[in-house]
């Protein structure tokens, strides 16, 4: 130390005894810092859209909260409340102690998949190809009930249904159906010659199709249920890797205007965000408190909808102040390629809960 001073960071060289009552008033002076800066961000966030990427980009940044801490505050609370009032769906899982069922049970589901089956087929909706499906799962049904009446013990060996008990993720095909444990398809892989093994990909694959069926039984529903949760928890990961796409999505559309870079697109995508999330969590919470109340909400969806596209439009106008009729022109083309890019992010992450059950 060269003084009172350090050279590098300015902080005074003092002994850190600091009183109890100092901390205190230290913590109250940050929460409210930082509720002051939050609500004032909040009112330049909805009501004057791009107003605070403009800021960022001049400079202007102590008087508001960094665009990092306003989306990790906003897109927590709103999951929060999000996953609250949706709550999780019932997964059946099937418990390892579980009775099995006995052959009336057996039997008794058997009548209802052949009643199920039979008015299936008798539906002039369903096209002739699937049509086809259906009467070879009829087919096995028939077969099962036979089966299970001449022998009540036969309920284990019964044919698997084709119609609701196969769960063929991408690459399934048959065989994913006739082999019930991932133990019996590794040592079918091993006697067969290499040229003629599943490769990588399609071996992780039919080994979780498999898995899948065995931990459910074959449940397809439970399964679709299983993959369908494990999938809505992954909202906040897939919008947090969408962002950087978005935003370079943004860098190429206005790749003629040199004063704008890529982090000034990225903080614009984050405000973006962050404005959406807090329209979408206010149409939910009305829609939940008109629900309370006896009456459809299904205009409060539809009018908070027009309101998120208006924003996003407004917010493009405003951070880059171009003409309208180009505006809307590049409005309509980052609706039309976020379509391209939300469906990419969301086969990912849906292939991704398929594999993590």
């Amino acid at each position: 130390m060269h003084g009172r001073y350090c050279h590098v960071c300015g902080q005074e060289n003092i002994e850190p005894k600091e009183s109890f009552w100092h901390l205190v008033t230290h913590f109250v002076y940050d929460v409210t810092h930082f509720d002051g800066k939050f609500f004032s961000t909040l009112k330049y966030l909805l009501f004057k859209p791009g107003f605070l990427s403009h800021e960022y980009l001049r400079g202007r940044r102590a008087a508001y909260l960094h665009p990092i801490r306003m989306y990790v505050f906003t897109s927590a609370f709103f999951f929060l409340i999000f996953f609250s009032i949706n709550g999780d769906e019932e997964i059946v899982k099937v418990k390892e102690t579980e009775q099995p069922a006995t052959a009336a049970q057996v039997m008794k589901k058997l009548d209802k998949d052949r009643r199920e089956l039979a008015k299936e087929l008798n539906d002039s909706v369903i096209p002739e190809r699937a049509k086809e499906a259906i009467r070879i799962g009829l087919t096995n049904t028939d077969s099962n009930i036979a089966l299970l009446k001449r022998d009540s013990t036969a309920k284990n060996r019964l044919t698997r249904a084709n119609n609701n008990q196969g769960f063929n993720f991408i690459l399934g095909d048959k065989s994913d159906t006739t082999i019930k444990a991932v133990h019996v398809y590794d040592s079918v892989q091993k006697q067969l010659p290499a040229d003629k093994r599943d490769n990588f990909f399609k071996r992780k694959i039919r080994r979780q199709n498999i898995h899948l069926q065995e931990k459910y039984n074959g449940d397809s529903k439970a399964i679709w249920t299983a993959v369908a949760e494990k999938f809505k928890h992954l909202f906040p990961q897939m919008l947090f890797v969408s962002l950087p796409l978005f935003a370079l999505m943004l860098r190429l559309l206005y790749v003629r205007r040199k004063n704008f870079f890529y982090v000034n697109h990225v903080v614009f995508t984050i405000h973006l965000y962050c404005g959406t999330f807090i329209i979408i969590l206010a149409g939910i919470l009305i829609d939940y408190l008109v629900k309370l109340t006896g009456y459809t909400g299904e205009w409060v969806g539809f009018i908070f909808t027009m309101a998120g596209f208006f924003y996003w439009y407004k917010s493009m106008r405003n951070f880059y102040e171009q003409r309208r009729a180009k505006t809307i022109l590049k409005y309509f083309l980052v609706l039309f390629l976020s379509i391209f890019i939300m469906s990419f992010i969301f086969t990912v992450f849906a292939i991704f809960s398929a594999m993590a059950i």
